[in-house]
């Protein structure tokens, strides 16, 4: 059975204090200012994609159908704001069409786009061969892989109380999840497929932080939507699962999925993590289970157990200590880039 305890109770001061810090007084830099900013579109962008399992769980497609058209229906909209930058608004010499760029860029667009595909395939496949428990709760490892590729591929060190602050939030989606994780037995390709899905995620956030240096959240976002739609259709097809649905209820579910969780969601996130070190912006987005299981709550009539508050809490107090340890006197990141 659920609890009746009111969201402010559960969110509590640490809740208040991440998204407090982010409306800036009077007087700051425009760098700390940016970086707010940052944190709200990583925010609001966890919160909308959050929002996936909702879209999925009612709509009558399996998973490989649903992943499609959430890449599909976001396309067109990502299309759209990259046009408008590209030949409305004057462009800048850094954000030139993708035809100009280096063909080391052009490989990072792809490889957003396929580790992205990647990350639902598995994900999904995952949910399906052991428990969705199981497979989020690897997925939501990705602070791990982040961390380490950062440090090993780009040269980021994070500081020991900002690791703190990781694994604390971390642990604290493990709780959210303890009660209905099981491992062992034939659910052990599930598992692995699950940890595969925490890597993918944690290859595509690399990618797509080290190209927004480079490259608009417009063209990031657009291109990943376009290269994720084949294989996620092909694999679609080659499983048999279909890909029409069967009522208009469940049009509109996959357009709104496209619409809020990817193009609204992705296009906020990806935009957030070039203002933020790698690491940090790879914890503020294990503010996803904690979204989802608010949605679940209130739009699902799904109850949530004590274990799962106490997880909450835990959850957005690692989020906490991470952003205090990743600040400096100055405004700068620690522990970051």
């Amino acid at each position: 059975m659920g609890y009746g305890l009111p969201w402010q109770t559960v969110l509590g001061h640490r809740h208040l204090a991440i998204i407090g810090e982010i409306g800036g007084c009077e007087g700051e830099n425009p760098a700390s200012s940016l970086r707010r900013w940052a944190v709200a579109a990583l925010v609001l962008g966890t919160a909308a994609t959050a929002l996936n399992p909702v879209f999925v769980r009612l709509s009558d497609l399996e998973p490989a159908g649903s992943a499609f058209h959430r890449m599909f229906w976001a396309l067109p909209l990502m299309g759209a704001w990259l046009f408008r930058e590209t030949w409305v608004k004057a462009p800048a010499p850094a954000k030139a069409s993708v035809s100009s760029r280096p063909l080391h860029d052009r490989w990072l667009l792809i490889l957003c786009g396929l580790f992205f595909a990647a990350d639902l395939t598995a994900l999904h496949w995952s949910i399906r061969l052991t428990s969705a428990a199981n497979a989020i709760l690897f997925l939501n490892a990705q602070p791990l892989y982040v961390v380490f590729g950062a440090w090993l591929l780009f040269g980021e060190r994070a500081s020991a109380r900002f690791l703190v602050g990781a694994a604390t939030a971390m642990a604290g989606a493990a709780l959210m999840l303890g009660e209905s994780a099981q491992f062992g037995g034939d659910r052990l390709l599930g598992d692995g497929l699950g940890i595969a899905a925490g890597v993918f995620y944690a290859g595509y956030i690399l990618t797509a932080s080290r190209l927004r240096a480079r490259a608009s959240s417009a063209v990031i976002n657009t291109w990943t939507c376009a290269i994720a739609c084949l294989p996620l259709l092909a694999v679609a097809l080659i499983t048999g699962q279909g890909l029409i649905p069967g009522s208009l209820q469940g049009w509109f579910l996959m357009i709104g999925l496209g619409v809020i969780s990817q193009a609204c969601g992705q296009g906020f996130i990806v935009w957030g993590m070039a203002h933020l070190s790698t690491g940090y912006a790879a914890v503020v987005l294990l503010l996803a289970p904690v979204s989802s299981a608010v949605f679940a709550w209130a739009l699902l009539s799904e109850s949530l157990s004590g274990l799962q508050f106490v997880g909450i809490g835990v959850v957005l107090g690692g989020i906490y200590m991470a952003h205090r340890a990743s600040l400096v006197p100055g405004g700068k990141k620690n522990g970051g880039t």
